[in-house]
C-alpha cells in the first residue's frame, strides 16, 4: 500500500536528496518531508498531534545528528502521548552497525524496524508492504 507521507530525518542533505529519489520512485508515496534533526520533526509532530490524520505513516530516523539525535528524540516521544508513536511506523534509518545500536533500538518498543544504510528498492517494498493509511 502507499504512504500518504514519510518523514525523513537526517542531517545529511545529499542521503536525504537521494532517499526521496529512491522513495518516490519506489511507488512508496509522493510525499517525503525533511528533517535534519530530531528537534525539528518532534516540534511539527507535535503540531500534528492534534490532527493525527494528518500525522506520516512512516519515519526513517537517523540516529547521529546535531541538535537532537535519534535516541534523544525517541526518549522524547516515549514520554509522549501514544498518538505520536502508535499512528507512525518509526524505523531506525542509519550508517551505524554497532550491535549496541541495534540492541538499543529493541528497547523501544514502539520501533518498527532498523535498516542499515544504504536504503535500498527491497527495503522500502517491506515498507510499502507494511504501510497502513491513517484514515
Amino acid at each position: 500500500m502507499k504512504a500518504k507521507k514519510v518523514f525523513l530525518v537526517d542531517d545529511d542533505f545529499v542521503f536525504r536528496e537521494a532517499a526521496e529519489v529512491l522513495i518516490t520512485t519506489s511507488g512508496l508515496t509522493d510525499k517525503v518531508f525533511h528533517f535534519e534533526n530530531g528537534l525539528e520533526v518532534y516540534n511539527r509532530l507535535v503540531e500534528l498531534s492534534e490532527t493525527p490524520e494528518h500525522l506520516p505513516e512512516i519515519m526513517l530516523l537517523d540516529i547521529n545528528m546535531p541538535v537532537m539525535n535519534g535516541w534523544e528524540l525517541l526518549e522524547e516521544l516515549k514520554m509522549e502521548k501514544n498518538v505520536l508513536r502508535d499512528s507512525i511506523q518509526i524505523h531506525i534509518l542509519t550508517s551505524s552497525i554497532a550491535p549496541e545500536d541495534l540492541n538499543l533500538s529493541k528497547e523501544y518498543e514502539f520501533i518498527d524496524g532498523y535498516i542499515t544504510k544504504p536504503l535500498t528498492r527491497a527495503d522500502l517494498k517491506k515498507l510499502a508492504q507494511s504501510v497502513v493509511v491513517n484514515e
